[in-house]
């Protein structure tokens, strides 16, 4: 499988104080030129802070998380070298803050319900199973 990645969507100041924490922790040039890269905690992580990913979304999508945040929103693109990277990752930085998480498998899930996911089932591949089935127990872990 490919690296898991997300789209973190947020209001404009809480994308840029995202941004800056995740910067803190050692951003620098991918080594390939292509968008940013962050090794932190013994994992890789591919970073794109730029919003263009946004260009992907169809309208209705935008405008939901428009609806749900309270304003257009700014949008960070995260891809992590495992699972487990991005669990560290996300549990790490998403607490401090509000937002969506876009799983980019189906679910665009509230901040803090996404960490609480990962806290309550510490395996889960949002990749495999969406928020609806570790709900309802059909996770692996659930």
């Amino acid at each position: 499988m490919s690296w898991p990645s997300v789209v973190l969507m947020a209001r404009a100041r809480e994308c840029a104080a995202i941004e800056a924490e995740v910067r803190s922790l050692g951003v620098g040039k991918h080594p390939l030129g292509v968008g940013e890269f962050l090794h932190w905690n013994g994992n890789s992580y591919a970073l794109d802070f730029s919003g263009d990913v946004l260009a992907d979304f169809a309208p209705e999508e935008i405008e939901d998380a428009e609806r749900r945040i309270g304003e257009p929103p700014r949008a960070i693109y995260v891809s992590c070298q495992s699972m487990d990277a991005a669990r560290t990752f996300l549990s790490f930085v998403l607490p401090r803050f509000t937002g969506l998480i876009d799983t980019n498998h189906g679910d665009v899930v509230e901040f803090a319900e996404f960490v609480d996911l990962i806290e309550k089932h510490p395996r889960w591949d949002w990749r495999l199973t969406e928020v609806a089935d570790l709900l309802q127990g059909h996770g692996d872990d659930a």
